[in-house]
């Protein structure tokens, strides 16, 4: 899977959204307008940050280990990378994005500090009217908890906000009526319902389609006779 794009038409949720469904390995690379960032991900989770000067040296350096070695980090100490490095960017949408599988191999003890969901959840908050317009644009949408709804909810920390919309999706309410029973502006409801859904957390209800009415060769034949004698 190669996963490319602009990061104005395609934001950090939708971006994650793919890796963490996916929970491959790989490198995200982000060439922002100050710096290129390689971003380390190990089976769908964020687990190191570093500015990187020539872009094929991250694909040379191919075991993690030794490359924490050389940069002289230890692995108690990768969430501060990711603290300097990408969370003060999640709002950011002037940057070119790559994700590409592989290159690098991990043990299998790298400490994850904050979760993709989480990560998804706290991007969430930085969208645009017009960025949730693209995916929850019907207000006659039904959404439904997913399976594993409580297992996702200890990786997260929701906000009030965030809680209270997860609260009232219910498989029956549209996302007009969330709306309104919310007590909340559009744009917070939106954000919610967009993270929410990005994460794993909710998904869109099928609607039900009423079976068509069958009707079986004897009753049509019984049908044609009696036409035929009126």
């Amino acid at each position: 899977m190669a996963l490319t794009g602009d990061l104005s038409t395609f934001n950090f949720v939708d971006i994650f959204q793919v890796i963490a469904r996916d929970r491959k390995s790989g490198i995200l690379m982000v060439e922002w307008k100050d710096m290129t960032v390689a971003y380390y991900v190990k089976d769908g989770e964020l687990v190191f940050a570093r500015p990187v000067d020539k872009v094929y040296r991250v694909y040379a350096e191919r075991h993690f280990d030794s490359l924490l070695n050389k940069l002289r980090i230890s692995k108690d100490k990768l969430y501060k990378t990711i603290e300097k490095f990408f969370l003060p960017r999640l709002n950011n949408r002037e940057g070119i994005f790559s994700f590409t599988l592989g290159f690098i191999k991990y043990d299998s003890d790298v400490p994850v500090y904050i979760h993709i969901e989480e990560l998804i959840m706290r991007a969430s908050r930085t969208l645009t009217p017009e960025e949730i317009e693209r995916k929850i644009s019907d207000e006659m949408l039904t959404f439904e908890t997913s399976a594993d709804v409580e297992e996702k909810l200890g990786k997260v920390k929701l906000t009030p906000e965030e809680e209270k919309v997860l609260s009232l999706v219910d498989g029956e309410r549209t996302v007009g009526e969330i709306k309104r029973i919310a007590e909340m502006d559009d744009l917070t409801v939106g954000r919610a319902l967009y993270g929410l859904l990005a994460a794993g957390f909710i998904r869109r209800k099928k609607r039900e389609v009423k079976p068509k009415l069958s009707i079986t060769l004897d009753l049509l034949t019984k049908i044609i006779e009696k036409i035929k004698v009126l």
